[in-house]
């Protein structure tokens, strides 16, 4: 019998889901928010019924077998550190998911979205790797004061999918290479150094630091951060939407985009790509250290690579460090449908959130 999964994940301006039969996405839509229709509401979590509402209407009208489908799985939120694993969405993960325990972030809504679409159908609702997966090496994770700590919050799904497909690639494990990972998504970028399977140490890209990205600023100087609270009287919200939202490509080119930015073909353009470009190398680079300078290769995985300036600007940078294999298409449905398949041949265990 196949098994027909389906598959959800959240952005700012839309809401990805997918339907698999097997090991083959038979249907995929993103169905877009214009930005007037959230501003009802005040938090993520009260997105729920909207985004429900919207794929239940979305699937209908496009013929899906609802029925049919038997695993509803999503892109995991922002959630206490935990180990790399597909896990049971339960009443633990999703009262913190709406509490924010990791942080108030959209990627949270995927989660509570699959748990109420599947308790609808009757199925199992799942998630994949969540984006808190801690896996850091204590020298990783010190923080130099005790009252905050670094989080490990990055595109965990995405880098362990695409490791693990590029090792078995080349006919090897996971677990016996080590790799640079650099993810750059819709809004923020992860780099991460993988050591024999473990992700030993990664930016904090979610409401973090690192090189900047299409939405997000990246890191920003303590004091510039202080000086804007207090000087320019911003608050906790408006400070988050400059930092999250509204940072570089919005004003340099008019455009966060990265449809609308590889579009453009001007030297202002091109100047702040190569900007982008340089901030990543650097965070690359950093991680010949985080690896004890034994690097197999160099991942590079986002839509932003099939642009060959881009890819032109970073690659030139880093060449000399280790090979570099490159993922410019979006594959985090594809991970999602992998890894429940993997449960359903009894190739990996479901974890239970704690």
């Amino acid at each position: 019998m196949s098994t027909i999964v389906l598959a959800i994940s959240t952005e700012i301006f839309y809401t990805r889901i997918a339907v698999s039969k097997d090991e083959s996405i038979v249907y995929q839509k993103d169905i877009n928010h214009a930005n007037e229709e959230f501003l009802q509401f005040e938090g993520v979590a009260e997105q729920l019924p909207f985004r429900r509402d919207a794929i239940m209407n979305q699937l209908r009208q496009d013929s899906v077998d609802i029925k049919s489908i038997q695993y509803v799985v999503a892109e995991g939120g922002l959630l206490k550190p935990c180990e790399s694993g597909v896990y049971d969405i339960d009443k633990n993960m999703v009262g913190d998911l709406i509490d924010g325990v990791g942080g108030d972030d959209v990627i949270n809504m995927a989660g509570l979205l699959a748990f109420t679409i599947a308790n609808m159908l009757r199925v199992r609702s799942l998630v994949v790797d969540p984006a808190s997966v801690d896996e850091r090496s204590e020298l990783a994770a010190f923080f130099s004061h005790p009252i905050t700590r670094r989080k490990s919050l990055f595109h965990a799904l995405v880098h362990k999918y695409l490791s693990n497909k590029y090792a078995r690639y080349l006919n090897k494990n996971y677990e016996d290479m080590n790799i640079i990972f650099c993810h750059v998504g819709d809004r923020n970028v992860s780099v991460a150094a993988h050591k024999k399977g473990r992700v030993v140490d990664v930016n904090q890209a979610y409401m973090g630091f690192g090189p900047m990205g299409f939405f997000e600023t990246g890191t920003m100087p303590v004091s510039n951060v202080i000086d804007m609270m207090l000087k320019k009287h911003y608050t906790k919200d408006e400070m988050l939407k400059l930092i999250n939202r509204n940072a570089t490509f919005h004003y340099y080119v008019a455009t966060n985009s990265c449809d609308g930015i590889m579009s453009k073909n001007d030297n202002r353009t091109d100047m702040i790509l190569d900007v982008m470009a340089y901030q990543i190398s650097k965070e690359i680079a950093s991680h010949y250290v985080s690896l004890d300078g034994e690097v197999d290769a160099i991942i590079l995985s986002g839509k932003i690579f099939s642009d060959n300036r881009f890819f032109k600007y970073l690659s030139k940078r880093i060449e000399n460090i280790a090979p570099i294999m490159s993922y410019p298409k979006d594959c985090t449905m594809e991970a999602m449908v992998y890894n429940v398949l993997q449960t359903v041949k009894g190739k990996c265990k479901i974890k239970t959130y704690d």
